[in-house]
């Protein structure tokens, strides 16, 4: 592949900037220095996550971000785009997330944040809330002390969006996988079956080895949240960066494939070795290499090419 100058670095979260088993160990961070480069690279780029957590789970973890694409991009935040923001006319300081003591701080300013739901999602939204609220309810009665749900809700905490049924704290959650997964989907397909008010089926999404599992209030994926952040992207792209249009997309399991499709540089991340899962990615790289990866691209002023990888 011919070099490409990266103009936005889009990028999962969970499994992808920190380990997949960080929950389990309750470090959910991204590490130091990790961090550090990401916050070097928000300075001159959009850094951009899109990730099936929700915002109140990432904003205090990454606020190097420009763009937060929550919930697999049901809700989409976007900060300082819309109406051309610049360094120039804010003059803003972001503080680092991290909670190692530094403060690093970005030029880069954000204003005021602007939330966009999926569209025609609302009214399916409103009335599968409840039904999300009632199968997580019902999910921890009968399989308490197997798995953790997680409630994601929109940013105002108006609508629980979806819920993530985590198993990835047991010992031995690969054995597990085989005996609770089925159970957990034939129950949610049941659940589902008994409403009379659902205007949108629920979307179950599963993982090939990836040790848990989505419910979504509605239809939703990473390609349709790639497509609108990098829209948005674009806009900032084209005024200040001019030719450079490339993107990357950084991503660990199944449901990145979407975007890895669509993004000019696509990098599998390698967190857990337990996990095989089946990515479209164009390259792969060790997580505890991507901090070397993303300091090497930033000191190449963002031209990408295969050598940074593979040096």
């Amino acid at each position: 592949m011919c070099a490409k100058r990266i103009a936005a670095i889009l990028s999962d979260y969970d499994g992808t900037l920190c380990p997949t088993d960080s929950v389990k160990n309750k470090t959910d961070t991204i590490p130091e220095k990790l961090e550090q480069v990401l916050w070097s690279i928000s300075r001159q780029i959009p850094v951009c996550i899109i990730s099936s957590k929700d915002y109140h789970f990432l904003y205090p973890r990454t606020k190097f971000a420009r763009v937060f694409s929550c919930i697999m991009g049901i809700e989409t935040i976007s900060f300082g785009i819309d109406k051309g923001l610049t360094n120039e006319n804010q003059g803003a300081k972001i503080k680092s997330s991290s909670n190692k003591g530094k403060e690093i701080c970005s030029n880069i300013s954000y204003g005021i944040g602007k939330s966009r739901l999926l569209p025609n999602s609302r009214k399916a939204l409103h009335i599968n809330s409840d039904l999300l609220s009632r199968l997580a309810e019902n999910i921890e009665l009968e399989f308490r002390h197997k798995v953790i749900v997680e409630r994601k809700f929109t940013s105002e905490r108006q609508y629980l969006a979806g819920i993530t049924i985590d198993y990835r704290h047991l010992k031995d959650w690969r054995s597990y996988k085989k005996i609770l997964e089925p159970s957990l989907k034939e129950m949610i397909l049941a659940y589902q079956s008994t409403s009379t008010v659902s205007i949108a089926d629920l979307y179950l999404l599963t993982y090939s080895s990836h040790p848990f599992m989505d419910v979504y209030a509605l239809y939703c994926d990473k390609g349709m949240a790639y497509d609108f952040v990098t829209s948005e992207i674009l806009k900032l792209t084209n005024e200040r960066r001019g030719r450079a249009r490339g993107t990357l997309y950084l991503g660990d399991s199944d449901n990145d494939n979407p975007a890895f499709e669509r993004a000019d540089i696509s990098i599998g991340i390698n967190s857990d070795e337990r996990l095989e899962p089946k990515l479209k990615s164009r390259y792969n790289i060790n997580f505890n290499r991507l901090h070397i990866f993303l300091n090497r691209l930033l000191h190449n002023r963002f031209v990408f090419s295969e050598g940074l990888i593979y040096e």
